[in-house]
């Protein structure tokens, strides 16, 4: 199982009950999702617009607290409220370790359809 700060799949079990197929499904789909809100973040940035990064934030939080991702969820939770309140400085940074974030939950969902097999 994977590491419950990366992936906590509580919610999701009591949930789909024994459809681990559903669990591996939704997870994908998360990471999806996900991936696009990272890349509105850094177009956001890029651009400078902070409502941008905070409307991507805000989608990564739901996202990734939907699924169970802690971690995930704690730096999207960061970012966002660094570009609520205008503050730029440590935001590309955040977005650099919520990347690294992604790719550590990104492994777990792979560890968990490969258990599920």
């Amino acid at each position: 199982m994977p590491d419950k700060s990366i992936l906590d799949l509580s919610r999701l079990e009591e949930a789909f009950e024994d459809d681990v197929v559903g669990i591996a499904d939704l997870l994908e789909m998360a990471l999806e999702t996900g991936a696009k809100h990272v890349r509105s973040m850094r177009e956001g940035i890029e651009a400078h617009e902070i409502e941008k990064v905070s409307r991507a934030a805000h989608g990564v939080k739901g996202s990734a607290s939907n699924i169970g991702a802690p971690a995930v969820t704690a730096v999207a939770t960061s970012i966002e409220e660094r570009a609520r309140l205008g503050s730029w400085d440590d935001i590309p940074g955040l977005t650099d370790r919520l990347e690294a974030t992604y790719a550590e939950l990104r492994a777990a969902v792979g560890q968990y359809r490969a258990e599920v097999r």
